[in-house]
């Protein structure tokens, strides 16, 4: 065997080498909060709570840092952008969990209103700060931090869509808005700095950062439809008993008509109290005239995230671990299918697994 045979045989897998990198997003977001020492006495321990204990976000490491491989090679160069994602997940899962009023006395171990003030710290001063000391060209920077306050504030406006939207007030169509917006733009935000900083000094301006961005949309939109099931899953349909505009239930009062309509709305109006009730809606909401729409989106948005990658990275070895987390985010009743491409078929999935019961989906433990 040749040595360059030899080194090749025992070069890492992508996932051994992303497996080996996510630590060092931790010790990177440490070396972030230690420069806070000691003028911010107070602050400093807050935050450090706040990201130790916070809520993690599936694909908070792992996007951006796969993105950068797959335009690079590399995945190291990444982490500061995969450190800033991980800090804007922590601020908006705080935000996410006091809206839900999930907290009760204590959040994460500390007071609400300091951790809450924390986070507000979290998700903005402190990853700009993070983006103003990167060791790249003027020009390149700037755009950096215009993708992460992009992100930012089309996710706020998302956010508040879903906030102050109504099941019954809302269309599919401005759903599937506030979904590009409040999971979308923030996936859409990390694959596009993580390409864009791959891409070097020319990055600025090259469309092809654009197109990452256009993938991570995709998967941010998937995400946030397994999130929906997952919930419905679970047995607890919290977001029901939040009266929450999910796509699939504003697309079942959408499409329904007479009896089943009124039936609909005085099932939502008891969810918040009966258990059984929600379960009787979500039940509607899986029936075959309510999921086509449905399945025909998720299938379009699943083949299209399929599409962009055997596009921007078709010979690269962490496509293959990009196009297993667009899967990953498919586990559901629609089991989309997308066309077949150099890395093979990607269909017919099989549903996840049961989130145990107490337990919000959304609070699932992190995969890298």
């Amino acid at each position: 065997m040749s040595p360059h045979s030899r080194s090749a045989a025992v070069r890492p897998s992508p996932e051994a080498r992303l497996a080996e990198t996510v630590p060092q997003v931790s010790r990177y977001v440490a070396g972030l909060l230690d420069a806070y020492r000691p003028r911010y006495a107070h602050l400093r321990p807050a935050l450090e709570r706040l990201v130790t204990h916070g809520r993690r976000s599936p694909l908070e490491c792992a996007l951006p840092l796969l993105v950068h491989g797959a335009v690079a090679g590399t995945l190291e160069p990444a982490v500061p952008v995969a450190g800033a994602h991980t800090l804007w997940w922590r601020a908006a899962n705080t935000f996410d969990d006091v809206s839900d009023g999930d907290t009760g006395a204590r959040l994460y171990g500390g007071a609400p209103a300091a951790v809450m003030t924390a986070a507000l710290e979290c998700g903005y001063a402190l990853p700009l700060r993070a983006l103003a000391a990167l060791p790249v060209p003027g020009p390149l920077r700037e755009r950096l931090t215009a993708d992460y306050l992009d992100g930012w504030t089309a996710a706020c406006d998302g956010q508040v869509g879903d906030l102050l939207g109504t099941p019954t007030g809302t269309s599919p169509e401005e759903v599937l808005t506030v979904y590009r917006h409040k999971s979308g733009a923030v996936y859409a935000m990390a694959a596009t700095m993580a390409a864009r900083l791959a891409l070097g000094a020319d990055g600025a301006d090259d469309p092809r950062a654009a197109a990452w961005g256009e993938f991570g949309q995709a998967v941010g939109i998937l995400a946030q439809f397994r999130n929906d099931e997952d919930d419905l899953r679970s047995g607890q349909s919290e977001d029901l008993g939040n009266r929450t505009a999910t796509f699939l239930l504003v697309q079942l009062l959408h499409a329904a008509t007479g009896t089943d309509r009124e039936q609909a709305l005085e099932l939502l109006g008891r969810a918040a109290d009966s258990p059984a009730d929600r379960r009787r809606l979500a039940a509607m909401m899986f029936a075959p005239d309510v999921l086509a729409p449905y399945r025909r989106l998720l299938a379009d948005v699943h083949q299209r995230a399929h599409a962009l990658l055997d596009t921007l990275a078709p010979d690269s070895p962490f496509t293959a671990s990009l196009h297993r987390r667009v899967d990953d985010e498919v586990r559901t009743t629609a089991n989309a299918c997308a066309p077949a491409g150099p890395h093979g078929t990607h269909c017919t999935l099989p549903p996840g697994p049961a989130v145990p019961p107490g337990r919000s989906p959304a609070r699932s433990g992190q995969k890298v």
